[in-house]
């Protein structure tokens, strides 16, 4: 597990970063997708590609399941969430201050 930096593949500039998080909203052993992105590199489908190569990089490793969480508010990120075949769970931990997290889970398939 660990985060991971996002960088220009042109430049070498830092732009975000994504990576596996340890769950503490869930079951051990079943990770968390993180990622973020400077506001200039936002609506480029950098977090959906990110967010793929952690995924097969995650199967990699043996993890069966992945969690992610996400405000409601975050339209985008949602969106990202879909593109990776991650589902919404039922479940929601209300924040007033900074608004609801949404909790998403992707069941991995392992090769072989």
């Amino acid at each position: 597990m660990g985060l991971l930096a996002a960088v220009r593949k042109d430049s070498g500039e830092a732009i975000g970063y994504c990576g596996l998080i340890a769950n503490v909203h869930g079951q051990d052993g079943e990770p968390e997708l993180a990622y973020e992105f400077l506001r200039k590199e936002w609506g480029q489908g950098l977090a959906t590609e990110a967010g793929r190569e952690i995924i097969a990089w995650a199967g990699s490793l043996g993890y069966t399941r992945l969690w992610a969480t996400v405000r409601e508010w975050n339209a985008p990120s949602r969106r990202v969430m879909a593109k990776l075949d991650f589902v919404q769970t039922s479940r929601v931990q209300s924040d007033a201050e900074h608004g609801d997290s949404l909790f998403y889970r992707k069941d991995l398939v392992l090769a072989g």
